[in-house]
């Protein structure tokens, strides 16, 4: 299994807490079957790691099929008055001026590395930044967040025109990305910054709710089997579960 992006520590503690308490892995780890890329459990596999727990149930998915959609999550950086955040912004160059329709044209056809956005002005990078220039902008605008105690937050690209009507915000994107970058960056180790990427897959598989002792005994030919026996259920789109809300139909491979 090979991840393409970076963890939050903080999530790997809460996931890592919690698989211990409740001694099962609810969900799989999703993985494309070609390459191993990591899709979907990050931090599941973080925890997995830290827990010393060599197996894990994973679903493999075709990652060439339309049924897996890409998309991105923007970061929103909010501050007790914006000049801090638009000051280290200026520090990184982001200074071009642009009309939100040329940001969002710009970042699709991979013209220009990242925008800002906000309320009150939209801007680009001065001069060409590519990817990996943008994942320096984001690492180090990160790391300004923490030291400053500016609130960070993470949103689905679709979301963020409702994010700019609130003033005290200010949305970094990253160009688009493709499913060729992804692969790269897992099979290189050239990881995307944390909450990057965003995978839509229909349906989404949840809820194996494996015992961790099963983990350590059973074989992978075993665990399919018991996955058989338990039988599937489908949700539809728009789903709650474990307290989020799914775009995607959600297939439950252990219902009970």
């Amino acid at each position: 299994m090979l991840p393409h992006e970076e963890v939050i520590p903080a999530n790997v503690e809460r996931i890592s807490s919690e698989i211990k308490q409740e001694g099962m892995q609810r969900d799989p780890i999703i993985l494309d079957s070609e390459s191993g890329a990591v899709l979907d459990g990050m931090h599941r596999l973080a925890a997995f790691m830290k827990l010393g727990l060599e197996n894990a149930v994973c679903c493999p998915v075709d990652y060439s099929s339309k049924s897996v959609e890409l998309h991105r999550w923007a970061r929103t950086y909010s501050a007790r008055g914006r000049g801090g955040i638009e000051d280290a912004l200026l520090g990184a160059g982001i200074t071009r001026r642009a009309t939100l329709s040329e940001a969002f044209e710009a970042l699709d056809s991979k013209k220009c590395g990242l925008a800002a956005m906000s309320s009150r002005a939209v801007m680009l990078p001065s001069s060409p930044l590519d990817l990996q220039g943008a994942f320096a902008v984001v690492r180090g605008m990160d790391a300004i967040a923490r030291e400053s105690g500016w609130r960070t937050d993470y949103m689905p690209e679709d979301e963020i025109d409702a994010a700019l009507q609130d003033e005290g915000r200010v949305v970094v994107l990253v160009r688009k990305i493709g499913k060729d970058d992804v692969i790269a960056a897992a099979r290189s180790a050239r990881l995307f910054p944390c909450k990057t990427s965003m995978h839509a897959i229909e349906p989404r598989p949840v809820a194996v709710n494996m015992p961790l002792e099963e983990l350590g005994s059973t074989t992978g030919s075993e665990l399919r089997r018991r996955l058989e026996r338990s039988g599937e259920k489908l949700l539809p789109r728009g789903s709650i579960y474990q307290g989020r809300r799914y775009k995607e139909s959600l297939l439950l491979l252990s219902p009970d």
